[in-house]
């Protein structure tokens, strides 16, 4: 069988870096800087992120599944990426820094449920039993989610192959997805916590990234043409769901019924003007060279910042405490452990990552 590369692909996009780096940044400011209140929007970062990765996960398997090695080749590339990092910071977290007295930092929890973390199933874990009094590796749930797509997915796409099939089993997982959370909800389960840390209610931009991937293939007329409509739709999905929850005593949970999926629709579009490369404006905004920076740190970035701020922000705030007010010394500690996870980020992404992403050329993938 022959690979299907359309003259409408493209091997890489720069802009999708500078997505990165807006989805990364995004996140670390509602991480670090989240008692200033003005960043509260930042968990959008991870659904861009998972958009991201639907789009370009897909396309590099749809473009390869008819080649030797198809899986082999795709699952080597991913592991050379994403495992060494991850692992990393769990022996650090695990093992290492408890070494540390003056941290007195306990890592009994993730010690006692370390089945679930070293095989990244901890955003089931986290469902059933959250981590409330030791949040060092809460961050690592959306690994797990993406960990599980890029083991299924592949499979999926060979048992499928071509991508109008591929196409209806996204958008069946879509439909699916808001279905199961309405039902999950309307059981009103006990003890199981309704929030974000659900595979199943943040795959909607891994669903939604694919589907662009795939109609760029087929073809990108529908989208380019469409936009506006597109846009009006989920506006008035949105208008939609308002009246109903009026009506309801505003009893619905916005984000679980139309929020997650109206907001990954919007950065599938973004990330179809990224890929596309036809706007000037996205051009400006995402090709530039300090957003793609951020980009190219941002798995590094995303791993360290979490625990960098929760090791040295209190300890620093403590230091500015001393020569200025609250609200200034809360941002200086901020801004000293933000800078510091991107110091530390970018020694990894050079020393760490590096060695193992050289190692990928061994394995090639239609684009990267």
């Amino acid at each position: 069988m022959t690979t299907y590369l359309s003259p409408n692909t493209k091997r890489y996009y720069p802009a999708m870096d500078g997505l990165r780096g807006l989805a990364i940044i995004l996140v670390v400011f509602l991480h670090n800087f989240g008692f200033l209140n003005y960043f509260f929007f930042g968990w959008l970062g991870v659904d861009l992120f998972f958009v991201i990765s639907g789009f370009l996960i897909t396309g590099i398997l749809i473009d390869s599944v008819g080649r030797p090695g198809y899986l082999k080749n795709f699952y080597i590339r991913r592991v050379l990426r994403i495992f060494p990092l991850y692992y990393l910071i769990l022996i650090i977290c695990l093992f290492l820094l408890p070494l540390i007295p003056s941290l007195k930092y306990n890592p009994g929890y993730y010690l006692n449920n370390q089945f679930y973390m070293w095989t990244y199933l901890q955003n089931w874990l986290f469902i059933f039993k959250a981590p409330n009094s030791n949040q060092m590796l809460l961050h690592t749930w959306s690994l797990a989610v993406e960990e599980q797509f890029y083991l299924f997915w592949p499979l999926l796409i060979l048992l499928l192959r071509k991508p109008k099939r591929i196409l209806l089993l996204s958008l069946i997982l879509l439909v699916f997805t808001g279905i199961g959370r309405y039902f999950i909800w309307d059981q009103q389960i006990e003890k199981l916590s309704y929030s974000s840390l659900f595979t199943f209610t943040r795959i909607d931009g891994l669903c939604i990234g694919a589907i662009i991937s795939i109609l760029i293939r087929i073809n990108p007329e529908i989208l380019r043409k469409n936009i506006t409509y597109i846009v009006l739709l989920l506006a008035g999905i949105n208008f939609g769901f308002y009246f109903i929850n009026g009506m309801n005593d505003n009893n619905l949970p916005f984000l679980a019924f139309v929020g997650y999926t109206t907001f990954a629709m919007l950065f599938g579009l973004l990330v179809f003007e990224a890929a596309e490369g036809k706007s000037n404006i996205i051009d400006l905004l995402f090709n530039n060279s300090l957003l793609r920076f951020f980009g190219k740190i941002s798995y590094g970035f995303y791993v360290f910042h979490w625990p960098v701020y929760l090791i040295f922000f209190e300890p620093l705030k403590s230091q500015m405490l001393m020569i200025t007010s609250l609200k200034t010394a809360e941002l200086l500690a901020a801004s000293l452990a933000t800078v510091l996870a991107i110091f530390i980020s970018m020694m990894s992404y050079r020393y760490f990552e590096m060695p193992f992403l050289k190692l990928k050329v061994k394995y090639k993938e239609p684009h990267g």
